[in-house]
């Protein structure tokens, strides 16, 4: 039987990676409509236009998706951050870039307690390595635009990670009808949005590689 042409196995590395990409789109769509908790793999490899097993060739479960999703989300910010970032706005591109980049924020807020648990080794670990090698990115920008010593500039950078994921957490905490908070909580789910949280951080951390 001769599958459709969108079902057949990719077979060279630019297939592949065409195939991949367009999982990884479909993925994109269906967190867009259904919300994270309601995707499946079913509905992704449907929206993608392959058989189910061609998808789990891919990834094994929607958490290694969005894994995937999430590191490519991440390049997005990083290659932001370089191409923008000059000595004077440093630390407002650092605030902006990750709440720019559409996903972004929402997988970040979900990455250490729910998709990293559920994922592979060879799957995480393939990625922890790209995620490094990002961080690494941002430190060299943050050497070159404050003068900081290296070894401080990957510190910092490490710890902005961190900070974001929590003021992250924060944020999708924030994203309901303020019609529904009470009035004695207001201020403290407004001071929680993320740009407003975090950019405390990234000021107070980017003061500290200027002190002796």
């Amino acid at each position: 039987m001769t599958l459709p042409q969108n079902k057949k196995r990719a077979r060279s590395d630019s297939e592949k990676e065409a195939r991949r990409t367009a999982i990884l789109g479909a993925t994109r769509r269906k967190i867009d409509s259904d919300g994270f908790d309601k995707v499946t793999m079913n509905a992704i490899a449907h929206e993608a236009g392959v058989s189910k097993g061609t998808l789990y060739l891919y990834a094994q479960s929607k958490e290694e998706l969005f894994l995937a999703l999430f590191v490519e989300t991440m390049e997005e910010v990083v290659t932001r951050i370089e191409d923008t970032a000059t000595e004077d706005t440093l630390a407002e591109v650092l605030t902006h870039a990750p709440a720019e980049v559409p996903l972004f924020l929402a997988l970040l807020a979900r990455l250490f307690a729910v998709i990293e648990p559920n994922v592979s080794d060879e799957a995480l670990f393939e990625e922890k390595r790209r995620m490094r090698e990002m961080g690494l990115r941002v430190a060299n920008v943050i050497a070159r635009l404050t003068g900081a010593p290296e070894e401080q500039a990957r510190g910092a950078s490490m710890v902005l990670m961190l900070t974001m994921q929590g003021a992250a957490q924060f944020d999708i905490a924030t994203q309901r009808d303020p019609e529904t908070v009470p009035d004695d909580l207001k201020q403290a789910f407004a001071v929680q949005a993320f740009t407003k949280s975090y950019s405390v951080a990234v000021r107070l951390i980017l003061w500290g590689l200027t002190q002796p």
